[in-house]
């Protein structure tokens, strides 16, 4: 997919990322297809780097503690 032209879209609740095709100019999109691991636990934004992407996960299921551990889930594009 060309640089510029991909969008991906993190839906929180359904644990996955869209990953939506622009059509020119930016206006609309097409999800191509929608990115999910196993180790998703609510993710709530993603970063691209190379060839991944990176999810964190809010965990908004699970009681906050000082202790409570927060993931970064890294994922191929």
């Amino acid at each position: 997919m060309p640089n510029g032209k991909t969008l991906y879209v993190v839906q929180n609740f359904f644990n996955q990322v869209a990953v939506v095709r622009l059509a020119t100019p930016l206006f609309s999109g097409k999800i191509e297809t929608t990115l999910t691991d196993l180790a998703f636990d609510i993710p709530t934004t993603v970063a691209e780097f190379g060839d991944s992407l990176y999810a964190v996960n809010a965990k908004f299921s699970t009681p906050p503690t000082p202790g409570t551990p927060y993931e970064i889930v890294q994922v191929p594009k």
